[in-house]
């Protein structure tokens, strides 16, 4: 007798959704760095909160002369699982998430030196 092809699925089993690969894939993600977990800590939550309260703009639009709100902390220096540089205060900048998800990924993939971006001198 034949059988299936490996890409059939019976009509009556349960689909996988977005949601569940998405779930997995964090799983996944979270074995291969346990400090991503870090993120969800009170600890993390209050620097974050922090950041944002003193530096509220984008450090890397005012240096290009925009105001954007910022939405996102960043570690200037990557800290690549070390505890000590992921909850330093001094370590973190605020970010819109285009300068975070595009220009700063960029520059850490192209090995570029991570120094804070200045700030303006209309800055408070």
């Amino acid at each position: 007798m034949p059988t299936a092809p490996s890409t059939f699925k019976a009509p009556w089993a349960p689909k996988r959704t977005k949601q569940d690969r998405e779930r997995t894939n964090d799983k996944e993600r979270r074995k291969r760095h346990p400090w991503r977990g870090w993120y969800n800590l009170a600890a993390w939550k209050k620097i974050r909160v922090r950041r944002l309260a003193t530096d509220p703009l984008c450090v890397m639009c005012l240096a290009e002369g925009k105001t954007t709100a910022a939405t996102v902390v960043d570690h200037i220096e990557p800290h690549r699982g070390n505890r000590d540089l992921f909850f330093s205060y001094a370590n973190t900048q605020s970010l819109c998430e285009t300068h975070h998800n595009k220009d700063k990924q960029r520059m850490e993939a192209n090995g570029e030196p991570q120094s804070p971006s200045p700030k303006p001198d209309f800055y408070f």
